[in-house]
């Protein structure tokens, strides 16, 4: 991975400002980077850039730092489907001419392009999902993927953002430019910065709006009532090309997920048309995962003679969840990704303490595959898109658990989502699809926060050919289907595996010591980031977890990581470990009297009084 820091005052600093605002953040960067980390320092009195990156290349072909003359280029991720003729620091000369090079780009990437102490332009992916945090304070302004180390630099104060919380807390993930920190934003979708620099000190920025989602998404609605095979033409080429990018950018055979389920299956699919050979790994939480997928292997295998590398595992396994606690496994997946990450990884195995140094083989993931089967298109009839997009999206925890101010927010918030979108001519179902886009895609999914992640259902082209289909071909896996039996037809006939085909084995985040670590949060955890869930629900749920083995693992999760944020970023709010709640949650239930039994006492006063 990286760590960027880019400034720019609108005056000179005197050395003893710039000095403490740098040993802020070297004091605070120190323990997340390995000492094999490469480092790149540019700048002068009113302005600075550091790039730190993993010192291990691997195979991959495109240089994260790259200098030639006057032009220093930052790649932030891996340029997958953009124009890369002549390397990172031409690629940086375009956007310093003002070209927009990120039109065909597969997010998440974003580019620093610096051209000597005289200009600067930074270019953030058309649907803004490179983690390239912006702020302001003092004269200065700063970008730096991680916004805890933004404000330790402009400020030294890391304090949460409550609106970024509340969301969190709702939705699952920071919603639209939200942070865990305040006083930072996520860089928009298509948002570009440039400077200058004032001869006598001092930058002059700009930002505009580029190319970015929405035009994305209009052109392929503008495109509504193409034939079937234009709209597979059109995705086909998209998907098959993102294969032949990354081939330009990589050395070595590409490592893919292969699921039981559709979105795995059509990009394993792409791979294979494409000559490539890739390796494939599969999950067997749930057993028909792997089942699905050693057929899907077993067929390449005897009908095409591909003998190709699959790896099984269970990455939900107890044993290896286990072996550290839940506390410990929440705290660390927070310090590794700045907050940003689900709640829903608190129930896999526990994560680094530093960035990574070594170099991870590409691989391709399914995200956004969802946007062209309707994945969120209301079941019943009645629903508007509207009220359907608004009940998705507010369910990273049930109804009634968390509190109604930060429900209120949200829901005002995902409105104007909607407003926007209908202001640039969307409509009907594809308001859904473009909410999921913007907001589950660009804030949640994964991928963001590793280079050589690959999402190929988020070219451009894909994209816009999910946009151009109708809601019936959508639900019947129109793009899916067709594509899968254009590419690899033996694998046509094969059933999907669906989220509910069978049981998970994976590991619930009451076992181990859940049910200890969320009982003393909820007699420790006192700041406002954990008064946004309402803890009679949460208790109520770790009782039915302590006695019935079941619960509803939204509710702990969400608890769990609102819990060990608040002891980290509100220290001063913590209460005392009593074992308190702890007791109350294992305490024997009280024995449910018959209705029949108490009404015996009535009987026996009614008795007594006809007797005398």
């Amino acid at each position: 991975m990286y760590v960027v820091l880019a400034w720019f005052s609108d005056r000179n600093l005197p050395e003893t400002v710039v000095r403490a605002a740098r040993e802020r953040f070297e004091s605070a960067v120190s323990t997340l980077v390995p000492d094999t980390y490469q480092r790149h320092d540019l700048g002068g009195p009113d302005w600075g850039v550091t790039f730190l990156h993993r010192g291990d290349q691997g195979a991959y072909r495109w240089p994260m730092h790259a200098v030639d003359g006057r032009v220093t280029a930052l790649s932030l991720g891996l340029p997958v489907g953009a124009e890369v003729t002549g390397g990172p620091v031409a690629m940086a000369r375009r956007l310093l001419d003002g070209a927009d090079i990120h039109r065909a780009v597969v997010p998440p990437f974003g580019l620093i392009a610096v051209d000597g102490d005289e200009r600067f332009a930074i270019q953030q992916d058309w649907v803004g999902m490179c983690r390239l945090f912006t702020g302001s304070a003092n004269g200065i302004t700063a970008f730096c993927s991680r916004p805890s180390l933004l404000a330790t630099f402009l400020t030294g104060a890391v304090e949460p953002d409550l609106a970024g919380w509340a969301s969190y807390a709702v939705v699952g993930h920071f919603g639209g430019d939200l942070s865990p920190v305040r006083g930072t934003t996520l860089l928009e979708a298509g948002r570009r910065v440039t400077g200058r620099r004032r001869p006598g000190g001092g930058w002059e920025l700009t930002e505009e709006i580029r190319y970015n989602v929405d035009d994305v998404v209009m052109s392929g609605f503008a495109g509504q009532g193409r034939s079937v095979e234009d709209s597979l033409d059109l995705a086909a080429q998209a998907i098959t090309g993102t294969a032949a990018s990354v081939s330009e950018l990589y050395g070595e055979a590409i490592t893919l997920g292969l699921s039981g389920g559709k979105d795995s299956r059509l990009i394993a699919a792409s791979l294979v048309a494409a000559g490539l050979r890739p390796k494939f790994a599969t999950n067997e939480d749930t057993a028909a995962e792997g089942v699905t997928a050693r057929e899907l292997v077993r067929i390449l295998r005897d009908k095409r003679g591909l003998d190709l590398e699959h790896q099984l595992s269970r990455s939900g396994a107890p044993d290896d969840v286990l072996k550290v606690g839940l506390y410990e496994r929440a705290a660390r997946l927070q310090r590794l990704h700045d907050f940003q990450f689900p709640s829903t990884y608190t129930i896999r195995p526990a994560v680094r303490e530093q960035l990574r140094d070594q170099a991870t083989p590409v691989s391709f993931t399914g995200a956004a595959g969802e946007l062209s089967t309707g994945y969120w298109y209301p079941a019943a009839e009645g629903r508007t898109p509207e009220e359907e997009a608004l009940t998705r999206l507010t369910a990273a925890v049930p109804k009634g658990a968390v509190i109604d101010g930060a429900v209120g927010a949200e829901r005002a918030r995902i409105t104007g989502l909607l407003d926007h979108a209908k202001g640039i001519g969307l409509r009907d179902l594809h308001l859904i699809d473009y909410v999921y886009l913007v907001e589950r895609v660009r804030r949640w999914y994964t991928s963001a926060y590793a280079i050589g992640m690959v999402t190929p259902f988020l070219s451009p082209g894909f994209v816009a050919a999910t946009f151009g289909l109708t809601a019936a071909q959508k639900r019947e896996r129109l793009l899916h289907n067709g594509l899968i039996e254009r590419l690899v037809p033996e694998w046509a006939d094969i059933p999907f595996v669906s989220i509910s085909t069978g049981k998970s084995t994976a590991a619930r985040v009451w076992d181990g010591d859940g049910v200890h670590v969320i009982a003393d949060l909820l007699d420790t955890a006192r700041g406002p980031i954990a008064q946004l869930m309402h803890r009679d629900v949460v208790e109520k749920a770790l009782v039915s977890a302590v006695h019935n083995d079941k619960a509803d693992q939204r509710v702990l999760r969400q608890f769990t990581a609102l819990g060990v944020a608040s002891a980290r970023l509100e220290p001063g709010t913590a209460g005392p470990v009593t074992g308190a709640a702890f007791g109350r949650v294992t305490a024997p239930p009280k024995p449910v009297v018959p209705k029949q039994t108490r009404r015996l006492p009535w009987l026996r006063k009614v008795a007594r009084k006809i007797l005398r």
